[in-house]
């Protein structure tokens, strides 16, 4: 082939680059015919790209084309084709996704596959997967509505072990997604009794030797397999997988932070439709669109579905600041402080190993640092940061960020979260030039300074990103809690890695409120309820906001009233689920609309 000139029996492929931001086909010349979904090595600028192959056909078809380019095709040689590639349904459910979040399906690809399985393709993609896959499942289990499955933790994971063990039964495997590394470790162990052998974790978080390992052998099992994974693993397939389920339905954490901003479980349900698998649902707390599609009668109930949790009890304490005796605003209302010392006077049973027998009682905040927010006092400007503009929190010295790393500073530092900087806190305010900045809210640092100035000889350990920047930290600090006993505060990280505590409370979760989203009452909503799940005997919510009616609905269990009142404000205001929001950005002048 010369000059862009097809020779004899060539064809004309279009291929959906695996790079993010090229959302276009683009076109080649192959002398080869290469089916849909076949993975190539394809030539761009002066390198090459990863690229599915999306449609094939003879030139002689597309001269008319061809000549209108413009411009002389590329060709994909023999050598840059794999043994490897993605079944047709697979595809389908690609490019259904991306047409609904109006994205390029190569960008989608990039997004669900590591990089890694694409070092190897052939191992973990061959295209022998789907040969017989229409004919084996596809026919047999046509029009499968998803299956719903709503509480608590104990009696959810129940319903699981039987699925499971139905589906081997039938010579059928199950993959299971959840949020995490740590959920899925956790997943495993409760899930595994007497299916150990047949029973793959798969995450990235392992060696990256291990993780290819885990994936070949599920794939070559002959028995049917459970294959437990994060996101980094819903391209795995096997022509005996049957069925699919997303446990943690309603976590943040099935949604990309970057291109294209998918949420998986659009994915997995294209998925599960195009094979005709059954898709299974499941959280103490649906999703407010999940429910409003199970009122519809658009979801089938594998289980009664729960519209009241039967968790440990709440109390919601009204914690508006008020000054005690010598002039001083404290977070701890008096509730908290009894409540903290009944939990610590309690012996624990798990943290046999103390010599003084500590109770634990872990407390919650929705802010890292000491302050969440520092404003002016003169003006009211809002300090923020000076190379991307977010709000600033406010450090104790012991914590400095960068990159996920801690070190040591001699003073207090204002730290941003979105981009990592840090700046003196002996600074002034950007807008006014006024010294009298006020640090706002009550960080974890702050709650920590304040259980260790109230109880001093317990030990007070704390529980965020700051402080566990990666699960090995996280686990060493639950060791020590579980083995000493004492606090822990923390963030929405510590209900990854804690299991059921005795006591627990909702420090400050206020400055949620104040989060310009229309999603964030049912956040607060589910936030609460995976407190009081994981708490074995008592809870409190305190807050300024006693008047919320979504803070005592959340304590007391209350989903269905609460689904009701949102669901309707939702409907009046035309928000999700009843409507779209498309951002709409000039890329030239960088204003955006909605």
């Amino acid at each position: 082939m010369s000059d862009g000139k097809p020779a004899a029996k060539t064809y004309l492929v279009e291929v959906m680059p695996l790079a993010k931001g090229h959302g276009e086909m683009l076109s080649y010349f192959s002398s080869m015919r290469l089916p849909t979904g076949t993975l190539v090595r394809a030539p761009l600028k002066k390198g090459f790209v990863f690229a599915v192959v999306g449609n094939c056909r003879s030139t002689a078809s597309a001269k008319s084309e061809i000549r209108r380019a413009g411009f002389s095709l590329r060709k994909i040689a023999k050598r840059d084709v794999y043994e490897a590639g993605f079944t047709p349904e697979f595809l389908s459910a690609v490019k259904n996704t991306s047409l609904y979040y109006a994205s390029g399906a190569g960008a989608l690809f990039f997004s669900l596959l590591p990089k890694m399985l694409l070092e190897e393709p052939e191992k973990f993609f061959p295209k022998s997967i789907g040969k017989t896959y229409g004919r084996a499942i596809g026919l047999a289990y046509a029009g499968k509505e998803p299956l719903l499955l709503q509480m608590e933790d104990e009696e959810r994971f129940g319903q699981y072990r039987a699925m499971v063990r139905q589906c081997f039964a039938r010579r059928k495997s199950v993959m299971f997604v959840i949020p995490t590394h740590a959920d899925a470790v956790k997943a495993a162990l409760r899930l595994s009794r007497g299916i150990g052998p047949y029973v793959y974790v798969f995450t990235l978080k392992t060696k990256t030797s291990e993780t290819k390992r885990i994936w070949k052998q599920a794939l070559d099992e002959e028995h049917p397999v459970l294959f437990i994974t994060t996101a980094a693993g819903v391209a795995f397939d096997r022509w005996d997988l049957d069925t699919i389920i997303i446990e943690r339905e309603n976590s943040r954490a099935y949604r990309s932070l970057s291109r294209p901003y998918i949420h998986l479980k659009v994915f997995l349900e294209n998925l599960c439709r195009a094979t005709s698998r059954q898709l299974v649902l499941g959280d103490s707390v649906l999703s407010l669109e999940t429910l409003l599609r199970e009122k519809r009668g658009e979801c089938t109930e594998l289980s009664l579905v729960r519209w009241r949790l039967s968790a440990a009890s709440s109390i919601l304490v009204d914690a508006r600041a008020k000054p005690d005796g010598k002039g001083k605003f404290e977070i701890f209302s008096p509730e908290l402080k009894t409540l903290i010392s009944k939990a610590l006077e309690e012996k624990d049973p798990s943290s046999h190993k103390a010599s003084n027998g500590q109770g634990k009682i872990f407390l919650f905040g929705a802010r890292k640092g000491l302050a969440p927010t520092t404003i002016c006092g003169d003006c009211g400007y809002i300090l923020p940061c000076l190379n991307c503009g977010a709000p600033v929190v406010l450090h104790e010295p012991r914590t400095v960020l960068k990159n996920g790393a801690q070190g040591r500073s001699l003073a207090r530092v204002y730290v941003c979260h979105a981009c990592g900087t840090r700046r003196d806190s002996k600074t002034v305010c950007g807008y006014c030039g006024s010294w009298k900045l006020v640090p706002l809210g009550a960080g974890l640092e702050r709650i920590a300074a304040e259980a260790r100035e109230n109880f001093h000889s317990v030990p007070v350990e704390i529980l965020d990103k700051d402080y566990a920047p990666n699960d090995s930290s996280a686990r060493k600090i639950v060791q020590k809690f579980n083995e000493r006993g004492g606090i822990l505060v923390g963030t929405e990280l510590a209900f990854f890695h804690l299991e059921k505590v005795p006591y627990s409370a909702l420090v400050s979760a206020d400055s949620l409120f104040s989060i310009p989203d229309f999603g964030i009452n049912e956040r607060i909503f589910y936030l609460v309820s995976r407190l009081r799940e994981m708490t074995q005997k008592e809870s409190i919510i305190q807050t300024r906001n006693i008047g919320k009616q979504v803070l005592a609905w959340a304590a007391q269990g209350n989903i269905i009233d609460f689904y009701l009142s949102e669901i309707a404000e939702r409907k009046e205001l035309s928000y999700p689920p009843f409507f779209i929001f498309i951002k709409i950005q000039d890329l030239r002048s960088g204003i955006d609309d909605l």
